[in-house]
């Protein structure tokens, strides 16, 4: 049988690779993995609970552990595989692709790091230790048509996302389910799925609830995974507010089903920015990690927008909260924009339309199924 290491260091990329895992079952899959990698029956070197974080200053307590962690997969390298995937998560996979460069280990980045958001130096690294790349952004193929050739290939095979993304509920069994009255508005709360980033957002978003309250009849939703759920309901019972706190044990996709039927979001900066842009939802976009992370990001940094659906469309179309402005005062007010304005509302969900439709066809995660059987082969 067939053996394919698979490395993942968020979320987001757990998502991505678990529908891999799901659509190629007669290999053996072994990798640094999330909960739904595990459940689709990829075996653990490590978890990505243990190693995923945001930022330089946020990194330093888990470096050990990242170090451990890269030395275990090295290890399974040298037991031999037939086919490394690495999925984003560039500081700690571009040195694993090397190592399996040196062994004669065929290569796949699946989702490439943004280098047209962080500058083109990573570049040469990636092409250098990658015999192929599956683009997800129509413009990486001109970022790297240079380097195209023999020994390093491209493919675009479209946002696996739009593949991805699906819910259950209609808005009456949403709402009965969690016990919402039909005449409060839903306001969606999504502060990342890290510890850090929970116990850094969760607080401003509710406090800045505590202030919509006392103005709109609202009711308050946040969906979150079993890495930091007790963290979630910890911050959120010290608020006297109406939330609900909802998990897989109450809907099949909680993330999704909160996008959805929110009237409104705030949401942190991440994948989770264009999945909620997908649903068409009006959001806030926050986000705050230490001043260090942030002057040296600002530093390499080649863009003018954090948020994908702003990078998308060319210009803000969701409000970016950052460092700090990113507070109950600025998140209440535009919450109360969106819930007092109907043209902002209307404006903002066609400009969310269009981003999805310049994300093009479903149908990325059976294209990249593909291409891996025919490496394999």
């Amino acid at each position: 049988m067939k053996r394919i290491f698979i490395s993942v260091g968020e979320i987001s990329g757990d998502n991505y690779a678990s529908q891999l895992i799901k659509r190629i079952p007669d290999v053996e899959w072994i990798g640094i993995t999330g909960p739904k990698m595990r459940q689709a029956g990829c075996k653990t070197v490590e978890s990505i609970e243990n190693i995923s974080v945001v930022g330089i200053t946020e990194a330093i307590p888990k470096y050990f552990h990242i170090k451990k962690t890269f030395k275990k997969a090295v290890e399974e390298l040298n037991k031999g595989v037939d086919l490394l995937v690495v999925v984003d998560f560039p500081g700690f996979n571009l040195r694993l692709l090397e190592e399996a460069k040196k062994r004669g280990i065929k290569t796949v980045y699946f989702i490439a790091p943004q280098v047209w958001a962080w500058g083109k130096g990573r570049i040469p690294k990636i092409v250098k230790n990658t015999d192929l790349l599956l683009s997800i952004w129509p413009f990486e193929k001109e970022i790297y048509k240079d380097y195209i050739g023999k020994d390093f290939k491209l493919e675009y095979i479209g946002h696996p996302l739009l593949d991805i993304i699906k819910t259950e509920e209609t808005e009456h069994s949403f709402r009965e389910k969690i016990g919402i009255e039909d005449e409060k508005k839903v306001i969606g709360l999504l502060p990342g799925s890290r510890e850090s980033e929970v116990k850094t957002l969760l607080p401003v978003m509710l406090e800045a609830g505590g202030k919509i309250l006392k103005e709109e009849d609202v009711h308050f939703v946040i969906p979150t995974t079993e890495n930091v759920s007790s963290k979630v309901k910890e911050i959120a019972s010290s608020f006297n507010l109406p939330i609900s706190i909802v998990d897989k044990s109450i809907f099949s996709y909680p993330s999704y089903e909160v996008m959805k039927h929110s009237y409104f979001a705030v949401v942190a900066s991440g994948t989770a920015t264009l999945e909620t842009a997908l649903f068409e939802t009006p959001f806030v976009l926050v986000y705050k990690v230490s001043p260090l992370t942030f002057f040296i990001g600002k530093l390499l940094v080649s863009i003018d927008y954090l948020g994908l659906p702003n990078i998308i469309a060319g210009r803000e179309i969701i409000k970016e909260l950052l460092q700090k402005d990113c507070n109950p005062e600025n998140i209440y007010r535009w919450t109360k924009n969106y819930l007092k304005d109907k043209k902002l509302y209307e404006t903002t969900k066609k400009d969310l339309k269009l981003v999805k439709e310049k994300l093009g066809e479903t149908g990325a995660l059976d294209k990249a199924s593909k291409i891996i059987r025919d490496m394999l082969r």
